[in-house]
């Protein structure tokens, strides 16, 4: 029986009002069936109720228990740049909800996670007419979570200093102490349960965190030790903190504005003695960690052995956000509910550098019917844009072509494209419409011989 403690209490906007000249430019409720979240997020006839079954995943959380709701992405008739959550909820002492908000570039790029507490209005980094929110449901110490009945959101426009962000030149690279994950069988703080071998990263701050199975956030670490990289998602939050996004400026950071950018705070409390040599949560960390690494990733793409230092791009930070579904050419790095891949044992592996995730197939150009595919599942008709990563060389053929096949069997299209230009990023191949169900790109190898095709991953937005 839950509390009966509990106050019901409206968040609203009390003492917070927009510029001069804002105009509401859009109001909507989210629909509280619609979102996905973790198995500690239970549905009922009141609304959406955290009720955690388990001590958390990470032992930061031990002492705030943290459930995240994301609702579909939301397309809106008119530009917003701000943001102003109204909550209807069930609580008592020690629960509570954020409400975190992204709103996509033009390019095709989100933003990174903004907070709002206690129903302030968020500005965003820019103004654009596609945004998602996201709930993080707070626990109190005996595991009791909030009640939320309704969410509301206005959209507004105030103009000024809001404006869309110029990309880098090229992304944020920092030198980050790394530990091994595991945790292998726990969840994930964007749900996802973990398996033995898995490839993710998790980063101290949920500004950061993708979706489950998302690529919208994703980095690049190389371990000179062993002279490898791979590139994947960030899937989790932590090590030590959770509110500490290092790599952005100080006037961006969440928490520890003192700080270098691109030092971390359990760095600077285990080396400096920073914060009194304690974490966000009161304790010594016991190494200077900023990123934590999945199995899959630690041991098999960068051949490491023991904890130690890595070198970490921050790919969003220029804009290189790989919004969609991913489907890379390893299944391991797939949900493959989602999407995988089907290539032949007459493809051969290769880790040139530029490659997506941890390799790439390739194979030489012949009469032969035998296409790398990769297929995406779409649970409805959509038009969505398919672009194609490859790692270019000399030896790479100037005509590969990508057939672009829907669910019902029909070639919408042939694009060839010349892979020995472009490498080590994304492609725009073309945007079509597909029907519902499994749709897939095929990579063949039927084209101009003397040559190689190279199947990496293709990305669907």
């Amino acid at each position: 029986m839950r509390s009966k403690l509990r106050s019901t209490f409206m968040t609203m906007m009390l003492g917070v009002s927009l510029t001069g000249g804002a105009a509401l430019a859009e109001g909507w409720t989210e629909e509280l069936a619609t979102g996905e979240g973790t198995g500690e997020l239970v549905r009922t006839r009141e609304g959406l109720v955290f009720e955690p079954y388990a001590v958390m995943r990470r032992s930061e959380g031990l002492r705030t228990l943290t459930g995240l709701y994301t609702f579909p992405a939301r397309r809106l008739e008119q530009p917003v740049d701000t943001l102003r959550p109204v909550l209807r909820t069930t609580s008592s002492l020690g629960m509570g909800v954020e409400v975190d908000v992204r709103v996509r570039a033009a390019s095709g790029a989100w933003s990174e996670w903004s907070t709002s507490s206690a129903g302030e209005a968020v500005r965003l980094p820019w103004a654009g007419t596609e945004v998602q929110v996201r709930l993080a449901l707070v626990a109190d110490e005996h595991g009791r979570g909030p009640l939320v009945r309704e969410v509301t959101m206005e959209g507004s426009l105030e103009g000024g200093a809001s404006q869309e962000l110029t990309a880098l030149a090229t992304p944020l690279t920092y030198r980050i102490y790394a530990t091994r994950e595991g945790l292998v069988g726990g969840t994930t703080a964007n749900g996802h349960v973990i398996k033995s071998y898995d490839r993710f990263v998790a980063l101290p701050s949920r500004r950061a965190l993708a979706s489950n199975g998302g690529s919208e956030y994703q980095v690049r670490v190389c371990y000179s030790k062993t002279g490898k990289c791979t590139t994947t998602s960030v899937w989790d939050v932590g090590p030590w903190n959770t509110k500490d996004d290092y790599w952005n400026p100080s006037s961006v950071r969440e928490m520890w504005k003192d700080l270098p950018q691109g030092k971390p705070e359990a760095q600077a409390a285990y080396q400096d003695g920073y914060n009194g040599g304690y974490d966000q949560f009161g304790r010594r960390p016991a190494n200077p960690a900023g990123i934590d690494i999945a199995d899959g990733s630690f041991w098999t793409d960068l051949g490491m052995s023991n904890n130690d230092w890595v070198d970490v791009t921050y790919l969003w930070t220029s804009g290189g956000s790989t919004t969609g579904l991913v489907v890379d050419n390893n299944n391991a790095n797939n949900d493959t509910t989602k999407g995988y891949s089907q290539i032949s044992a007459n493809w051969a592996t290769g880790t040139s550098t530029g490659f997506f995730g941890n390799n790439y197939n390739y194979a030489s150009t012949q009469a032969v019917s035998d296409p790398a595919v990769f297929f995406f599942y779409l649970p409805a008709a959509a038009t969505k844009t398919i672009d194609a990563w490859w790692v270019a060389g000399t030896n790479r053929s100037p005509t590969a072509p990508f057939i672009i096949t829907n669910a019902s069997g029909t070639n919408l299209a042939t694009v060839s494209v010349n892979q020995q230009l472009n490498g080590g990023k994304w492609n725009t191949l073309g945007t079509w419409s597909f029907p519902a169900g499994w749709n897939k790109v095929q990579l063949s190898r039927w084209t101009t011989t003397g040559y190689v095709v190279m199947a990496d991953a293709i990305r669907v937005r």
